[in-house]
């Protein structure tokens, strides 16, 4: 019954790299149909692997059940579990730092980013990630819709209180 699911998308489960590697895997498969059509074919099926791939999670309130999936070709799999009630959406954030080393020197750069993520908190005390944004904006528009639909609080934990 689709009103009473709904169905948040964490993101892509490969990343950026492989996603432009596979829309160019896809753009050279098409040009290719006619000439070398196994080719082409593998270059396809890879290229639409790759860029069909995310993760998300369903909620099903009707039947008190949730499922965190993988969907590969639009197909998804992951287990569903029962739940009693939702609590709250939190949100919290973390530092990411990642180092880049350059190619021809010996020198390396780090750059640090703030990342915040969404979590639902059920009843027992179980929590599950939702999603992850770098923009807290578009993350508070996306849980908007999911908070309204399940009736639940979104608390922001990133906030200091002074």
């Amino acid at each position: 019954m689709k009103g009473a699911s709904i169905d948040i998308k964490s993101g892509s489960l490969f990343p950026w790299h492989f996603l432009f590697l596979g829309a160019i895997a896809f753009v050279i498969g098409l040009a290719l149909i006619f000439e070398r059509t196994l080719l082409s074919i593998l270059l396809l099926f890879a290229s639409v692997f790759i860029l069909s791939a995310y993760s998300g999670t369903e909620i099903n309130k009707q039947e008190n059940v949730y499922r965190e999936y993988m969907s590969f070709f639009l197909i998804k799999s992951g287990k569903q579990v029962k739940f009693g009630g939702i609590d709250k959406i939190f949100i919290n954030s973390s530092k990411i730092t990642q180092r880049f080393h350059s190619a021809h020197t010996t020198k390396s750069s780090i750059f640090t980013s703030e990342e915040f993520n969404a979590y639902l908190k059920f009843d027992d005390g179980t929590k599950i990630h939702l999603v992850s944004k770098r923009n807290k904006k578009r993350l508070i528009k996306i849980l908007e819709k999911t908070s309204a639909f399940l009736h639940v609080p979104v608390v922001d934990n990133t906030v200091v209180a002074s």
